[in-house]
């Protein structure tokens, strides 16, 4: 459910496909790709780094989307796992819930 959420603002929130930095609100998004490839396979990792400093309670969170294709350019690898690094949780989860809900509507 959080890892929905998360990616519904993501989607609505970020600038474009190859944005690094942005805003929503008062939280900072940084995204970092790693991506390597071969002649039998490929991989692409974005790491979404969040960053609420406040007003309020501030907290980090840290999310990866990692793909990976075979040769023949068929997914065999896809996960999406996140981490609160920092500050209080109740108040990163509200946020996420909170934000996603207005997307969705705007959407």
């Amino acid at each position: 459910m959080f890892l929905h959420a998360w990616q519904t603002l993501r989607a609505a929130s970020q600038p474009g496909p190859e944005a690094s930095r942005w805003r929503v609100g008062a939280v900072t998004w940084r995204r970092t790709r790693l991506n390597q490839s071969c002649v039998d396979f490929s991989m692409v990792q974005d790491a979404y780094a969040l960053e609420h400093p406040g007003p309020g309670a501030p907290w980090g969170l840290l999310v990866v989307m990692e793909t990976w294709w075979d040769s023949g350019h068929r997914v065999i690898r896809s996960q999406v796992w996140a981490t609160h690094l920092s500050g209080s949780k109740t108040a990163l989860q509200d946020w996420i819930r909170n934000e996603a809900k207005q997307a969705e509507r705007v959407g």
